[in-house]
This record gives structure tokens, C-alpha cells and sequence, in this order.
């Protein structure tokens, strides 16, 4: 999941500066996918990935082994991640799966009532569905969130997740089993991408996600001009063609991948303590 190169470890701990800047832009991105799907909102999750690239460099000359520097880095991640203390924004409304379907059920509008234009529809669409799939995973505890996150949504192998979170096998599958379980029931209860006999669907979310501000359209045009549009109904088709245990999996990975240039803020960071030290 997070690839990083012996040389590079090597190199950076000999003081290349290069070296360190390809290390850093190589963890960033898939630290900061995984911080948002923990913490569910942007700001929360860069705040995470700088603190967890900061930690990673400053313990390059602890690693033992430079060749699985990418799996030190991921239970560096995980750890932090489960262990912080303060809440995002999300996670301190304390959703559970009960709340949040009683919130889907009523705030809903026909999509028309919004006046946008196909292309500022799409990206609305989307906006939806991410942030309403992001906030259903803060309604699992930390530990099954990064369990479900781990196996589901990047794919991990049972071996590959338990040692990234410093547990047993046995005890992974337990957490994922029941992460698996509360999500899929309710996203067969609750969403009509996974289920076409769902209360709710992302077009009737738009309207109040707008008025309260939970989604926003300034500037989010331009920023998707040249990407493919969003299609919904093609993407709810092929969740739906799956088995009802695939489907949700497939609901949770159909997120892009995040981007975030946190990395060039951790570089500066360290040469401005560097050259603190240094006087």
C-alpha cells in the first residue's frame, strides 16, 4: 500500500535531501487516503498525514530494516490514526448507523429543485456520495473502521492487515467480519447505489447538502473539467450486479484517489528545524 524504496530510506538517512523529497511525496498520498476514510473530513486527515510523515522521517534511523520501510510506515499510520486523541469534525457528531439512516430519511428533495446545469449536477452527485460514504464509516469504532478500510477498500490480505495494526490474524477477521456485517446491512437498508430497494438515493440529498452547506460547487467545476464526468446510474448498475456483500465493498472503493500536497509543508517543516538546530 505504501511503497517506498530501500534506496531511498538509505539515502535519505545519509542526509540526500532528494532522496528524502521522493520519499515523503511516495507515503503521502496513500496516507492521506487513508487518513480521510478514517477521519471523514480533509482538513482532519492532512492535519494526520503531516503528523504521521513528520514521525516516519523522524524515525528513519530506527528502521531496522530499509527494504520494508513501506510496512513500518503503514503501522506507523494505523497506530496514529487509532490512537488520536482529538475527533475530526465528523467523527465528533458521533454518528451511529441508527442516527445516520433516521438523517438520510429526512433530508431529502427532488434533485430539480436545485436549478444546476448536467455538469454542475455531476459533480454534485458525487460530492454526495463521497461524503455520505465517508460519514458511514465514522459509525464503526476506529478499530473496526481501520480493519474494514484495510481489507475492504485497499484490498490488504488478512497477513498484510494484521500486522499493519499490530494484531493477530484471528482477531483482524473478527474486526472485519463485523465491520463488514454492520456496513452491509446498512447500505442494503439505506442506499440506493447498492441497493435498488433502499430509502435513499444521492439525487434527493443534493437540495438539503447544499443548504447546509455539507457539499459546495464554488470552484469544484474547474477542478473537474478535464476528469470524466460522474455517472451515477452507470456506477449503480454495476454495484448492483453484484452479490449484496461485494456490492458494499464495491459502493466503498468507487471514491477516487484523494490527492493532497501536505508533503511540500512536512518538507519545509524539517528544514526549518533542521536549520534550527543547525544556529
Amino acid at each position: 500500500m505504501i511503497i517506498i524504496r530501500e534506496d531511498q530510506v538509505v539515502a535519505a538517512r545519509e542526509g540526500d535531501r532528494a532522496a528524502l523529497d521522493t520519499l515523503v511525496r511516495a507515503a503521502q498520498r496513500p496516507i492521506y487516503n487513508l487518513a480521510l476514510r478514517m477521519l471523514a473530513d480533509p482538513g482532519a486527515a492532512e492535519d494526520a498525514t503531516q503528523e504521521i510523515l513528520i514521525r516516519i522521517v523522524t524515525n528513519l534511523g530506527a528502521l531496522r530494516d530499509p527494504a520494508a520501510a513501506g510496512g513500518w510506515a503503514l503501522r506507523i499510520a494505523c497506530r496514529h490514526l487509532v490512537e488520536l486523541r482529538k475527533q475530526s469534525r465528523i467523527e465528533a457528531m458521533r454518528l451511529s448507523f441508527e442516527g445516520f439512516a433516521e438523517d438520510l430519511d429526512q433530508g431529502q428533495a427532488p434533485l430539480a429543485e436545485a436549478g444546476l446545469t448536467k455538469v454542475e449536477e455531476a459533480v454534485a452527485l458525487e460530492q454526495v456520495k463521497i461524503g455520505c460514504t465517508l460519514a458511514l464509516l465514522t459509525c464503526l469504532s476506529r478499530n473496526l473502521r481501520i480493519a474494514y478500510i484495510l481489507g475492504e477498500i485497499f484490498e490488504l490480505t488478512d497477513g498484510e492487515a494484521a500486522r499493519a495494526l499490530e494484531i493477530a490474524q484471528p482477531a483482524y477477521r473478527q474486526r472485519l467480519k463485523r465491520a463488514r456485517a454492520a456496513v452491509l446491512d446498512f447500505t442494503r437498508a439505506n442506499c440506493g447505489i447498492a441497493s435498488r430497494s433502499a430509502s435513499c438515493h444521492c439525487s434527493h440529498r443534493v437540495v438539503p447538502a447544499l443548504k447546509t452547506g455539507r457539499i459546495g460547487l464554488d470552484g469544484a467545476i474547474d477542478r473537474n473539467d478535464t476528469a470524466q464526468p460522474f455517472d451515477l446510474q452507470r456506477l449503480q448498475d454495476g454495484v448492483q450486479r453484484l452479490e449484496s456483500g461485494r456490492a458494499a465493498a464495491a459502493l466503498m472503493r468507487s471514491n477516487p484517489d484523494f490527492e493532497t500536497e501536505v508533503a511540500s509543508l512536512v518538507l519545509t517543516v524539517l528544514e526549518t528545524d533542521a536549520r534550527t538546530r543547525l544556529d
